[in-house]
C-alpha cells in the first residue's frame, strides 16, 4: 500500500538542478583525539579515546530525504561523527564534494570544531552555510557573526527547504530573526535517509542488547524540564505528535526487508508511550503484521504506563523500556522537572515489568537545580534499592548540564553560577555549575559513585555473558579495547570500592 504523504510534491521548475547540497553531521572527535557522541536534540558527550557508538542523526536524515523528494538539487549526506573524524580530517573529506551549500546541525560541545569545518568550505568554495540545532538556536546572532549565512531555530526541515527554494528571508518562519515555525506535521515527512548513510550502521547504540535500528514513531514532549533541549529549544512549546500507525508499520517492513540482519527497533523518542491509545493501536498492528518476533526497545515516561499497556507491549515484542526516573528528591523534581516523584507509581510499573520479563532501564541526573549532596544521595540510595530488588536491568547517569538555551542555563548565567563557558565541557559528565551549598568535588564524587554502582552491578550480575554479548555486537577488537579500559578503571578505583 502506498500512502499519499510519501508521494513527491510538485517541484520548482526554476531550480538550478546542478546545485550541490551537502548535509553533514558534526565532527567525530576533537583535536586531542577524544571522541564525541553527538545528539544535539538532547546532549553531546565528549568521551575517551576509544570509540564507542553513534546516534543516527535523525533530523538531518529527515531533511535529506525531504530535499531529495521536494527538489531537483544534488543532495548528499555524510556523517563525520560516525566516521570519527576531527575537524581537519573532515575538511579534507568534504572538500572532495565542493558543495554549493553546507547544512550542519551542531551543539555547544562541538560547535567550535563544526564552525572550523564550515568556514573552511566557505573560504575554499564560497559555500553558503546553514546551521541548525541546539547551539545555533540558543545563540543565533553570535553564529551569524561567526560567518554562518543562515541560522535555523528549532525544528528545521521545512525552514531549510524554504531557504533552498528561494523564499524571501523575511517570509521564512524558523529562520532567525523571524519567529519560530510551529511544530511540523510529522506525517508530512518521508522516511529518513537510508542511502547515503545506512541506518544499519548505527546498530550499536548504548543500552541496546540486540542489533537494533534507531526509529522515530513520534516527536516532541509535553513537559518543560528546565535542563531539556527539546522542551526549551526545539519545539517552540511543549507538544507531542505521533505518526500514523500504517506509516510506522510500513517503515519497519521496509527496514526488515532491506536489512535481514536487523534484530530489532529502538524507538529513541522523547516519550514513546505518552498516549495509551497510540501504544495499544501500535502493538496490535505489530502483532497483526507478524512483526512481533523483532525486539523492541523504547525511551519512555513511566507515569502513563499500566498493566494493560505493559502486557500489550510484551506481546508485541518489547523487551526493554528506558524510563526517565532522574531523581529521588521531591525537592529537585519540583525545581528541575516541575513535578513530584511518584514513587508508588514507579515501583508499581517496575514490579509489573519484572513479572512480564521486560527489562527496565533507568535514567538518572545528578547536580540538577535544587540539588545538594543530601538530595543527590537520595538518588544513589534509590538506585541501590532498585538494583537490590532486581527492578532495574541497567541504567545511565549524567551530571545535569545547563545547555545554552535552557532555563537552567539562564538561571546559572543570571546568578553568576557558571564555572566556565568552555562548551566542550558541557557534555553531561562535567560539573559546569556552582550550585548553592554543593561543591564541585562532592558532586563529582557522587557522580562517580553512581558509575561504580552500575559497573559493579554489570560485572556481578552479567559477568561473562556481558562479554559474549559485546563480542557478538562489537567484534573482537572493540570488545577487547572496552574490556581493557574497564580493567584499567577497576585498578584505578580499587581503593574506593
Amino acid at each position: 500500500m502506498i500512502f499519499d504523504f510519501y508521494l513527491p510534491k510538485t517541484k520548482n521548475e526554476n531550480i538550478i538542478k546542478e546545485m550541490k547540497i551537502l548535509i553533514a553531521n558534526s565532527v567525530g572527535k576533537d583535536k586531542e583525539g577524544f571522541y564525541y557522541i553527538h545528539f544535539p536534540s538532547r546532549w553531546t558527550a565528549r568521551i575517551g579515546k576509544v570509540k564507542d557508538f553513534n546516534f543516527y542523526p535523525y533530523e538531518l536524515a529527515y531533511l535529506s530525504s525531504l530535499l531529495k523528494r521536494e527538489t531537483d538539487f544534488i543532495v548528499k549526506m555524510t556523517d563525520g561523527n560516525f566516521l570519527g573524524l576531527n575537524a581537519k580530517e573532515y575538511i579534507k573529506l568534504l572538500s572532495k564534494e565542493k558543495p554549493d551549500w553546507l547544512i550542519m546541525e551542531t551543539a555547544s560541545p562541538v560547535y567550535k570544531d563544526d564552525l572550523e569545518v564550515a568556514i573552511a568550505m566557505k573560504e575554499k568554495f564560497k559555500t553558503k552555510l546553514i546551521f541548525c540545532g541546539q547551539h545555533p538556536t540558543a545563540f543565533p546572532k553570535e553564529v551569524l557573526e561567526d560567518g554562518v549565512d543562515y541560522v535555523c531555530l528549532g525544528e528545521y526541515e521545512y525552514t531549510v527547504l524554504d531557504i533552498l527554494s528561494g523564499k524571501r528571508r523575511k517570509d521564512i518562519l524558523g529562520l532567525y530573526p523571524n519567529p519560530m515555525r510551529p511544530p511540523l506535521d510529522v506525517n508530512s515527512l518521508p522516511f529518513p535517509e537510508d542511502e547515503d548513510i545506512s541506518r544499519m550502521d548505527y546498530d550499536h547504540i548504548g543500552g541496546c542488547d540486540y542489533r537494533e535500528i534507531e526509529f522515530f514513531a513520534s516527536r516532541g514532549c509535553p513537559f518543560s524540564c528546565n535542563f531539556c533541549v527539546c522542551g526549551n529549544l526545539y519545539y517552540a512549546r511543549p507538544n507531542w505528535r505521533s505518526r500514523k500507525i500504517e506509516s510506522i508499520i510500513e517503515e519497519i517492513k521496509y527496514l526488515r526487508k532491506k536489512y535481514p540482519q536487523m534484530e530489532g527497533i529502538f524507538f529513541d523518542e522523547e516519550d514513546h508511550v505518552l498516549n495509551k491509545k497510540f501504544i495499544m493501536d501500535l502493538t496490535e498492528a505489530i502483532i497483526e503484521n507478524k512483526l512481533n518476533n523483532l525486539k523492541y526497545d523504547a525511551m519512555c515516561g513511566y507515569i502513563n504506563m499500566d498493566k494493560e499497556m505493559l502486557s500489550a507491549m510484551k506481546k508485541a515484542g518489547y523487551y526493554k523500556l528506558r524510563i526517565g526516573i532522574e531523581t529521588a528528591s521531591d525537592k529537585v523534581a519540583k525545581v528541575a522537572l516541575g513535578k513530584r516523584v511518584d514513587f508508588e507509581k514507579l515501583i508499581e510499573v517496575l514490579t509489573e515489568a519484572k513479572k512480564l520479563g521486560i527489562r527496565m532501564y533507568g535514567t538518572f541526573t545528578l547536580g540538577a537545580l535544587g540539588s545538594n549532596k543530601k538530595e543527590d544521595l537520595k538518588t544513589i540510595n534509590l538506585i541501590k534499592e532498585l538494583l537490590g530488588k532486581d527492578l532495574l536491568y541497567d541504567y545511565q547517569r549524567s551530571i545535569c548540564t545547563p545547555l545554552p538555551g535552557t532555563s537552567f542555563y539562564q538561571w546559572a548565567k543570571t546568578h553568576n553560577r557558571l564555572l566556565n563557558t568552555d562548551w566542550e565541557k558541557y557534555d553531561g559528565g562535567t560539573a559546569v555549575v556552582d550550585l548553592p551549598g554543593y561543591s564541585e568535588t562532592d558532586l563529582l564524587k557522587i557522580y562517580q559513585q553512581a558509575g561504580d554502582i552500575f559497573l559493579k552491578h554489570q560485572l556481578t550480575k552479567k559477568g561473562f555473558s556481558l562479554f559474549k554479548e559485546q563480542l557478538k555486537r562489537r567484534g573482537f577488537l572493540n570488545t577487547l579495547e572496552k574490556s581493557l579500559s574497564v580493567v584499567r578503571y577497576l585498578f584505578s578505583r580499587q581503593g574506593d570500592w
